[in-house]
């Protein structure tokens, strides 16, 4: 039992939750507080938006969620308040509950990778959404912003800086062609994933939702699912690939800049942990994380990669 189990009753009374027998708090990532609240009737995840804090964002991803919820995609469908809404307050931020999905943060095989790019394909066709005005968090004019920030950041690591301004510069162009573009989830990594015996159950944290070149989402995944040891595995991007074009194709223009985004999803996750956290504060977690994915970019744009055959050609 967590010690503010008393302010969680208070606000799953607003959802006509009652009569919680726990509630505990979840193995934490880079962003939110995430809880399972146990009740005699049920399981319930209970989410702190610790780092979303536009209330504007939030409702983009509620209305999301509902609209996909109309055509049943596998993901974790909000519970409404009592007096309608979704939203809530709590000391800590901004709070939704969702369903509990069982399952399980997959094991990365064939299986697994095949099964996350049929639905991401299914989610990048998905047109019944209406276009909310903001960009990714993960975009080249952020990197930029973030350079100028290095001059007067609290903490210094001036060979990753120095990196970092090199690689942007590097991708600048790559990633300013004009590409297909939708809806994507964004952050599509095995943590945002449910899995039960090798199927998805749900595709879960729409956060960072929005409109995007569809091969950014693609580029985010196969970083998500297909790299082992730190090391991309071209079996498992294989599959992944295969599995994706059948649902959505993926266009001439896109097959031709797949690794270079493969590089721009990893760099922009990167300047997401150095912008959040470590220019601004000693971290050793976050330091990990951004020496572990510089090392990745790194080898990918060294490295002489073979070139990956469009399926059907």
């Amino acid at each position: 039992m967590i010690k503010d189990i008393g302010e969680i009753s208070k606000i799953c009374e607003l959802y006509g939750i009652q009569n919680i027998v726990n509630a505990k708090l979840l193995t934490t990532g880079f962003a939110n507080r995430n809880y399972k609240i146990t009740t005699e009737e049920g399981n319930f995840f209970y989410r702190v938006c610790t780092q979303q804090k536009d209330v504007k964002n939030i409702i983009y991803e509620t209305n999301i969620l509902l609209e996909l919820q109309k055509i049943n995609f596998p993901t974790a469908y909000l519970i409404p308040k009592k007096e309608g809404g979704f939203i809530s307050n709590s000391k800590e931020g901004k709070v939704l509950i969702y369903e509990f999905k069982e399952g399980s943060n997959p094991e990365l095989n064939h299986q697994t990778t095949g099964e996350i790019a049929k639905y991401l394909a299914e989610l990048n066709s998905f047109k019944g959404f209406v276009e909310y005005p903001r960009k990714n968090i993960i975009h080249i004019d952020y990197c930029f912003e973030l350079i100028e920030l290095f001059k007067i950041a609290p903490f210094q690591y001036p060979e990753i800086y120095e990196y970092f301004e090199e690689q942007t510069q590097y991708l600048l162009k790559p990633v300013s062609k004009i590409l297909p573009r939708g809806l994507i989830h964004g952050d599509v990594f095995p943590d945002n994933t449910i899995f039960q015996n090798g199927i998805l159950s749900a595709l879960i944290d729409f956060e960072e939702a929005c409109v995007d070149n569809l091969l950014m989402e693609i580029g985010m995944c196969i970083n998500g699912f297909c790299f082992i040891n730190n090391t991309l595995d071209l079996s498992l991007m294989e599959t992944f690939l295969y599995k994706y074009n059948q649902i959505r194709q993926i266009t001439k223009k896109e097959w031709e800049l797949l690794y270079d985004y493969i590089q721009w999803a990893a760099h922009g996750m990167l300047s997401w942990h150095l912008r959040h956290f470590l220019i601004y504060k000693q971290n050793p977690k976050q330091l990990s994380r951004v020496n572990e994915l510089m090392e990745r970019v790194k080898k990918l744009r060294q490295n002489s990669l073979p070139k990956i055959n469009r399926p059907g050609k």
